[in-house]
């Protein structure tokens, strides 16, 4: 039986409920929230959600998202999974066919273990600089870890487990000899130490590129894998969509289309549980806020049901707090672990978390369902009085699930046990009724309030 718990990170329960994004025609007031009838009126004439069938989050496209966080940084993405993917992919389907579905998916998260180093992976050319950084070092063993989690990775699992092993047995993290690491382990090592030296971005240099690493054939990767490499530059129109972030994502959304993620977590449930590693990559980028999305999303699904939202709607309150951080994978480590005041520039940083969570929930072109998640997780620092970001929204002009979002937020971040604890209950609801009307909407900072009067609710919750 498949566990319900990431073992190194916190337990998950997950409901296998559809997501509906917007908000619907409320209904079944809670006749314990004395400010929703308020809060439905002052709705009454605004316009209700498409009653329509919403588009559904894919596990499939979350993948590739989580991919795309894996390389984001404040000043752009490296697209460094992308390109492993794809070129994974091509390399499989000559030689290894049966398998190049898990090598595209291992491919789009072979360096999701590596999240919290103190570079990006790729920066980390030397092995011997890889071996220094424990993060590095034990990055396959925590990315397998991740994906074995999911129905039906588990072939995907070990090609990510292995993909630093070397053919003479040098590599890491076991060592293994020759035809002891499966052949979708070296293919993609050679995809991942390729694109690593440049060899992937830019087509003009691809020949002498690959010149350059030619020699680790026989001794890091075994020579049919060298060769069907060097075979698959003959498609000179594949390698320029490579080489184009601008092309890059129409050829992954392609390529998704075609090789569809296994069969058991190609539902809701399984979407829902990629949503989950979201929040535990979270967690490992910064382990003293562990269990804050989570918690965030708990509160937010009881904060909407409190409030008479309807249970579609509740539910994408949860998912959104399972990834309103998670463009915190592309702040620098350093700036999250800093002990003291922040620069700046540093600040800055941080506050772009909010625009690349946006950015990495649309980073493909016929997701809506994904992008609309991200645009209601991306906005839940927006102040109701308009000097928020990233946009500078205001009042109404900020979805009803990230104002929601917002209080709950900022109250778990109040409260939670962690470097940012210093209120009680009662003092943290105090100070949101304080910034009521300026950073939260009142009548959720007033609900939020009630609920954590209710002792039945917070009984729950922490049972939860």
């Amino acid at each position: 039986m498949r566990s319900n718990k990431l073992i190194f990170l916190f337990p998950l329960s997950i409901p296998a409920r559809s997501l509906e994004y917007g908000i619907t025609a409320m209904s079944g007031l809670s006749p314990n929230c004395r400010v929703c009838g308020a809060f439905a009126l002052a709705r009454k004439n605004q316009p209700q959600a498409d009653k329509q069938e919403q588009p559904k989050l894919t596990a499939a496209q979350l993948l590739a998202a989580l991919g795309y966080l894996v390389d984001v940084t404040p000043g752009g993405c490296y697209y460094h999974a992308w390109r492993v993917a794809l070129v994974s992919q091509r390399i499989a389907a000559a030689i290894a066919p049966d398998v190049q579905r898990d090598i595209f998916y291992a491919g789009l998260l072979h360096d999701a273990g590596a999240v919290g180093a103190y570079k990006h992976i790729t920066r980390y050319i030397l092995m011997r600089d890889q071996i220094e950084d424990v993060h590095v070092r034990t990055h396959t063993q925590r990315g397998a870890a991740l994906l074995n989690w999911l129905p039906g990775m588990s072939a995907a699992a070990q090609f990510v487990a292995t993909h630093h092993e070397w053919w003479d047995g040098r590599g890491y993290p076991d060592g293994r000899v020759g035809t002891m690491t499966p052949l979708g382990g070296f293919i993609l090592g050679i995809t991942t130490t390729a694109d690593t030296v440049g060899c992937f971005r830019s087509i003009s240099n691809l020949r002498s590129c690959l010149s350059s690493i030619a020699t680790m054939t026989g001794h890091v990767w075994p020579k049919e894998v060298w060769v069907a490499l060097v075979r698959s530059m003959e498609d000179a129109e594949f390698y320029k969509t490579i080489a184009d972030p601008n092309l890059l994502p129409e050829a992954i959304s392609q390529k998704l289309k075609e090789l569809p993620v296994p069969e058991e977590l190609d539902n809701e449930k399984g979407a829902e549980r990629v949503l989950h590693l979201f929040a535990a990559l979270v967690d490992i980028k910064d382990p003293s806020t562990a269990g804050h999305s989570l918690r965030t999303a708990r509160r937010a699904k009881a904060l909407a049901e409190h409030m008479g939202y309807s249970e579609a709607d509740a539910h994408t309150a949860y998912q959104a707090g399972l990834v309103h951080d998670c463009g915190r994978l592309g702040v620098d480590t350093h700036t999250l672990n800093k002990a003291g005041r922040l620069s700046d520039k540093e600040m800055n940083d941080v506050r772009k978390h909010a625009q690349m969570t946006i950015e990495a929930l649309s980073c493909l072109p016929d997701a809506p369902g994904m992008a609309a998640l991200g645009n209601i997780a991306g906005h839940d620092h927006e102040r109701y009085d308009g000097m928020g970001y990233p946009d500078g929204l205001a009042g109404e002009e900020i979805h009803p699930i990230s104002r929601i979002i917002s209080v709950v937020d900022a109250y778990d971040s109040m409260v939670a046990s962690g470097k940012y604890r210093f209120l009680t209950p009662k003092g943290a609801v105090v100070r949101i009724l304080q910034d009521a009307g300026k950073q939260f909407d009142p009548q959720v900072a007033e609900a939020m309030a009630e609920m954590v009067k209710d002792e039945n609710i917070e009984v729950k919750l922490r049972a939860a």
